[in-house]
Parts: C-alpha cells; structure tokens; sequence
C-alpha cells in the first residue's frame, strides 16, 4: 500500500492538515486499521469499489464522501486497485466548506455525498492536490477577501 500526504495551499491551512492519496499494493489486499483523529474527511475513489467502517458500506468509484469523526476505529479493506484521493480537515471546520448534516449526526459514519457536494472527477485525475486547493478555497465561506492561489 502506498500512502502519501501534501500539504494544502497557506490560504487553506487554517482550516486543512492534509491532503491524501492512497494506493493499493499490486500484490496483496489488506485490512487496514484506521484510528479515530477527531477530524472530518471528504474522499473521492479513483478505483475499484472498496469497503470501510468495518465492512458495512462501499466506496465506489467516482462517488465522493464525507466521513465524520471517529471516536473509535474501523476497518477498510484496501484492494490491489485501490486508489483514494481525500482531505483531513481540521476539528470544526467542516461547516466552513459545507452546509450538510451536523458533525454530531456524521459522527463514526461514511455517507455518499450528492452530486452538489461531490469532487469533480475528470478534474481530479489531471491534478488532485492543485484541484483540491481550488475547490475548497472557492468553498470556503471564512475567507475574507479575494485571494489568488498561485503554484
């Protein structure tokens, strides 16, 4: 499995730790172990359709989630063609990207985001990370003043 994180654009710091992405390992399929962080995530899978919170609900290809905050561990089941693209937001931020269900409901759970809310996936192929930094920036409803985001 291969696993690696970036960081957000400045603008986005505040409110972003990290974007990920996530790859599973040619040879082998695994369980892995993920432990709670007391943070949101929204995820996006560019592979095959992959299983989390111990089983029970399916990540399918070119769908967008969000998963609430852990206050325990689940399990996902990472397949050789795997392939996540998701963000780590900070505590308490959700609400700034996002009008939805409250923290406390999404709470332990992976819910399928509508289309409205999703990541956009012909455009997070070409380049993830600059994508992701354009989508929530443009979301963000905190921000002050008009920023240019420049690479």
């Amino acid at each position: 499995m291969k696993y690696k994180k970036i960081k957000p654009n400045k603008e986005l710091e505040p409110f972003i730790h990290f974007y990920w992405e996530l790859k599973g390992n040619e040879l082998e399929s695994q369980w892995e172990r993920v432990f709670p962080d007391g943070c949101a995530g929204v995820l996006m899978n560019l592979g095959n359709t992959c299983l989390t919170d111990n089983g029970s609900v399916s990540i399918d290809f070119g769908k967008t989630y969000v998963v609430g905050a852990m206050n325990s561990f689940k399990d996902s089941f990472i397949g050789s063609d795997t392939h996540l693209f998701g963000v780590c937001l900070k505590p308490a931020t959700f609400a700034n990207f996002y009008s939805y269900a409250s923290q406390n409901e999404l709470t332990n759970d992976t819910v399928e985001f509508e289309k409205s809310n999703s990541f956009n996936v012909d455009k997070i192929v070409d380049n993830p990370f600059n994508y992701f930094d354009l989508f929530f920036f443009t979301k963000n409803k905190k921000q002050k003043q008009p920023t240019t985001i420049s690479y």
